[in-house]
């Protein structure tokens, strides 16, 4: 399905009801929007179907972001953080959805956290997953060498510190990609479409990952939220997640660690950490 928004069509599909009729009478599930990572590269399908589970305590809405996926290309070609949180809210006005939990993976996780920081009295709830606020290369390709050794290092250092051109991207994603889940994730990125325009400027060296730098204003979240971390996450390392967390308001975040999970835990810690979701959704 899709919705005009802010000028562009952006793609979107739903799992469960909203509205469900128990015995004692209607019920209203809150709604949890899914935002994906890797922009260019994914797409909500690296949601599913895991996240179908959760529809027993919400209505799950995954949503393909602006030039991502089956989304429109923005009509300048330009991309930004700021634009993809600004039509989350439009998003959710054109669909009703009023305090939405919005669950962000990786690149998602981003949008998600500046959503909240733009627009603090949206969300009913946050939950940032293997993300981080600011990029530290170094610290990234220390854990994919721990995992990988040096072909991984290099392959890290040379696409997200010396050159990101699409040569070693694509070096990146044949040493470095496989290394995100200790669990093999035969799926991959096997299901999104491709948008090339959209990855290069995510990813380049002057692109959009590299340029993020919200730590400082994590402080201004108001809404109860949800950081999930991976400790064998080489793309977002845990420390990552760390930071955020001591930058967030201590008595509206909950962090969970997961050490045996890489970078989106639920791939490799499904029964835990779809318990961990489903406690923090319907918690009062």
């Amino acid at each position: 399905m899709r919705v005009r928004v802010n000028g562009v069509r952006l793609f979107y599909d739903v799992d469960g009801a909203q509205l469900v009729v128990e015995d004692d009478g209607p019920v209203e599930r809150p709604t949890l929007i899914l935002l994906h990572g890797a922009p260019g590269v994914s797409d909500h399908t690296a949601f599913k179907p895991d996240f179908a589970t959760l529809t027993d305590v919400a209505q799950v809405v995954y949503l393909d972001l602006r030039g991502a996926g089956r989304s429109d290309d923005d009509p300048a070609g330009r991309y930004s953080l700021e634009a993809w949180a600004d039509d989350l809210v439009a998003f959710c006005e054109a669909l009703g959805i009023t305090r939405p939990i919005v669950l962000g993976n990786s690149a998602g996780g981003m949008v998600a956290a500046v959503y909240a920081i733009r627009h603090p009295g949206h969300p009913g709830k946050l939950i940032l997953s293997s993300t981080q606020a600011r990029l530290d290369p170094t610290r990234c390709a220390a854990v994919f060498e721990r995992l990988g050794g040096e072909i991984a290092r290099e392959a890290a250092l040379d696409a997200l510190q010396r050159t990101g051109d699409m040569a070693s991207l694509a070096a990146y994603n044949e040493h470095c990609t496989p290394l995100y889940n200790p669990t093999p994730q035969p799926r991959a990125f096997g299901s999104s479409i491709f948008r090339p325009d959209l990855a290069r400027q995510f990813h380049a060296m002057d692109g959009i990952w590299h340029r993020i730098d919200h730590l400082e204003d994590l402080g201004r979240i108001t809404c109860p939220t949800l950081v999930l971390a991976g400790a064998l996450d080489p793309v977002t390392p845990i420390e990552d997640s760390e930071d955020m967390v001591r930058h967030l308001d201590p008595s509206m975040t909950t962090y969970v660690p997961f050490d045996n999970a890489g970078h989106g835990v639920w791939h490799d810690d499904p029964d835990r950490a779809f318990a961990v979701l489903r406690a923090f959704i319907t918690a009062g």
